[in-house]
């Protein structure tokens, strides 16, 4: 019975698709299991209610609008980052010990997609960010925590995106030669 529901979560996986950036696709295809399986971390699948109450429709039918994943992230920032920004980050200290505090734990959206095989699909990128800000805030109802992180690539309309969500650019890495830009957002 596992090897059956195996293909089959393969197979409604298949059927996700992300013109905008073939990564995101191929991580809901080829990595999200594995990522659960690891507790590394968590995959959300935004579908229609109505179709996964429905008992006449098979699983094979269902389809995904969107999807989310999050996982847990140390945030380590630049030398060069002012003890102020340290202190805001931190919330108590810029110093640990006389020493600069360099990292922070934060909430990483890590991925955040609407499928692209979907004509007219109502999601929007938004309301996929709700949906992972409400995810987020049972953890940290949990356990705390006070920011929350994604890693773009240096692109106009995502950066945009971000930033009119309240996201903040912190620091730029490499990622195979394309410098990624490590954003964060600060939760209510």
């Amino acid at each position: 019975m596992e090897q059956k529901e195996g293909i089959e979560l393969q197979i409604i996986l298949s059927s996700f698709s992300c013109d905008k950036d073939k990564d995101i696709e191929i991580f809901l295809q080829k990595r999200a299991v594995e990522f659960e399986d690891l507790a590394k971390s968590r995959t959300y699948l935004i579908c229609d209610q109505e179709q996964l109450e429905s008992s006449s429709h098979s699983s094979e039918d269902l389809i995904i609008y969107g999807y989310i994943s999050l996982a847990l992230k140390v945030l380590t920032i630049p030398e060069a980052v002012s003890n102020r920004k340290r202190f805001e980050l931190d919330g108590y200290s810029a110093k640990l010990h006389g020493d600069k505090i360099r990292d922070f734990p934060c909430y990483l959206i890590g991925q955040l997609s609407k499928n692209s095989n979907i004509t007219d699909n109502p999601l929007s990128g938004e309301t996929l960010l709700h949906f992972a800000y409400d995810v987020i805030a049972s953890s940290v109802e949990a356990v705390g925590g006070r920011y929350i992180m994604i890693e773009c690539q240096d692109n106009d309309k995502l950066l945009q995106f971000y930033s009119k969500n309240f996201f903040e650019e912190i620091a730029r890495i490499p990622d195979n030669g394309l410098p990624m830009i490590q954003m964060i957002r600060k939760i209510a």
